[in-house]
Order: structure tokens, then sequence, then C-alpha cells
């Protein structure tokens, strides 16, 4: 009787078996570990040491599909390990997604803005998504250079350097160091808010201080357009130099982004000027962690000469994988 009565609650705590826990157990936890914390069974041999599924940042910043395309197609599709096996046809696609939401939620920790809120970096618009990147662009004949590092669930730190080509060798042009933080986000309505500031020192060719407190925002609505926004209000010398309007839109079409930004200047004294960016966006490695940006900047209105530029950028997100792996 009371042997039969443990038995009963033993299957109880376990769950269903087509339950995430109990699928995670049967298929994940000789290499993963029974807890996820990434310790493999003493049996179990691994090239690449597996992730840990508590620590948040990594778990929560790529979409819930990813997961479930890496679990179903197995490691070799995306250029990752060859330890992580192919599980779709040991299982359902509602069981993938029953073990993948599972693996999800060992995280734990309530705040960390998903992945699905990460989109499509634009040329123009700075993202609302805290990131771990690196960025090259360039714009006719100069280039930034620009560092990313999330800090913790929201904040963001950056620092970039800009070049242009006058002559040999390149000349130095400025540095400028910003701080962001995502101050809302929800999965259900597809949008983040994040609020920043950037601060550019009188080095190089900028010959006095600059300060930009900018509100960047980002949504996904019926999952047709991604719409990137972002208002700049810019102080220079200790004074109010004036406003900058930024917004773009794209659609997401396999491996390709066709996005049209559109930046507005309204300085205080000066004349305004409006340009457009049509531009396309491309995943180039396999996991989606290497990326770049193909386009042009057309101005509209504002001070001649008015030339169009070419505008490009590539993207390393080295918080998804080593630059080399993923391919």
């Amino acid at each position: 009787m009371l042997a039969g009565l443990a038995l009963v609650l033993a299957v109880a705590v376990q769950g269903p078996a087509d339950s995430g826990a109990a699928l995670f157990a049967a298929w994940c936890k000789s290499c993963h570990g029974a807890d996820g914390r990434g310790t493999p069974a003493s049996t179990t041999r691994l090239e690449v040491p597996p992730a840990d599924l508590h620590e948040c940042k990594g778990s929560t910043a790529e979409t819930e599909d990813r997961w479930v395309n890496i679990v179903a197609q197995g490691g070799a599709a995306f250029g990752l390990s060859l330890d992580m096996p192919a599980f779709g046809e040991a299982g359902t696609p509602a069981q993938i997604h029953a073990v993948v939401r599972y693996a999800r939620s060992l995280c734990g920790e309530l705040g960390w803005p998903p992945g699905e809120l990460n989109f499509p970096r634009a040329f123009l618009v700075e993202k609302a998504y805290p990131e771990d990147e690196v960025v090259i662009t360039d714009q006719a004949r100069g280039q930034e250079y620009i560092y990313e590092h999330r800090l913790g669930k929201r904040f963001q730190l950056e620092a970039s350097a800009r070049t242009a080509l006058d002559g040999q060798p390149r000349a130095f042009e400025g540095v400028t160091g910003a701080l962001k933080y995502n101050l809302w986000h929800s999965l259900e309505r597809r949008a983040l808010v994040s609020l920043g500031l950037e601060a550019t020192p009188p080095l190089g060719r900028q010959d006095a201080w600059e300060v930009e407190p900018f509100l960047a925002f980002g949504a996904n609505p019926g999952r047709a357009l991604v719409v990137q926004g972002e208002v700049v209000a810019t102080w220079e010398d200790g004074g109010f130099d004036g406003m900058s309007y930024r917004v773009g839109a794209g659609h997401e079409l396999g491996r390709f982004v066709p996005m049209l930004e559109a930046g507005w200047t309204v300085p205080t004294t000066g004349e305004r000027s409006l340009s457009f960016y049509p531009q396309v966006w491309i995943q180039l490695s396999r996991l989606g962690h290497v990326a770049g940006s193909l386009g042009a900047e057309l101005p509209a209105t504002g001070p001649e000469p008015r030339h169009p530029r070419l505008i490009a950028f590539v993207l390393w997100d080295f918080g998804d994988a080593p630059l080399f792996r993923g391919w």
C-alpha cells in the first residue's frame, strides 16, 4: 500500500512523460546535468563544455525559435558543437517546444528582456535592446568602431572611435562613451523602450564636449514589420543645440531584412535636414551572430552639397558564440 502510494507521488512530482522536465531528464541531463548547470555525467565525454542554463544572460538572449531549431536539427546544422544531437526525429514539435521552454525557465530570474525583442540592427537608430556586440560601420570615407557590453539584466555600456580617410594615415575624428538602460519591455506586446546618454569629449576633431540623451524604442506589431525609433537631444559646449528624430521599418525575408530609415535633424540655429536610408540587413553566419548591412544615405533637405553616400556595417554578437563558430 505505502509502496504504491510512493510510486504515485514520484510520478506526480516528475510530471507527465511529455512535460518539459521529463523530456529534459530523458534527452539532456547526460550532457547538461540533471540541474541544467552544464555538468555532464561522468560517463559523458564532450569536446565543448555545455552551457549553464541557469545563466540568464545566455538563456534569454536568443529567441525560442532559435532554440527549437538547434534542438530539432542539432548543433552541426548551425556550425556549433557536434556534441549537440538532433532530436527532430525523436520528438514531436510540441515536445521540442516543451523541453526548450523548460530549459529557458531554468534561468529563474524575471526582468531579462527576451531575445524575441532583439530586432535586427538598423544603421541610424540606436537599438533599444542591450547588446554584447562589436560593430564596424562605414559611411562614405568615415569609419566608426563600436564596442557594446551588456551589464546585468538591462544596462549596456558602449565605447566608440571614429576615423576619416583624409590622406595617410587615417585621421582620428573622436571618441564617444554611452550608457543605455532598458526601461520597459513586453513579450506580449513585442515592444521595448530604453533610455540612454552619450558623451563625446573634445578629442580629435571634436573641439567641445557634446552630450546627447536619447530615448529608443523597438516594436514588432503583428509580427509583420519591425519598427524602431529614437529621439535625441544635443547639448554642445554647455548649451542646447537641437533635436534629432529617427525612425525605421523593416520586414524579415529569411536571412535578409530590407529596411528604410529616415533621420530629421532640427538644430536651434541653422538649416534643418532630412535624409533617407534604404538598406538591407543580412545574416552572414548560420547561427546569426555575425551580420552585415549595405545601403545608402539619401539627403532630401539640408545644407548643400547633398550627395548620396554609401553606408555599411558588419557586426559580431560575441555574447552568442566565438567569431569563427556558428558558420
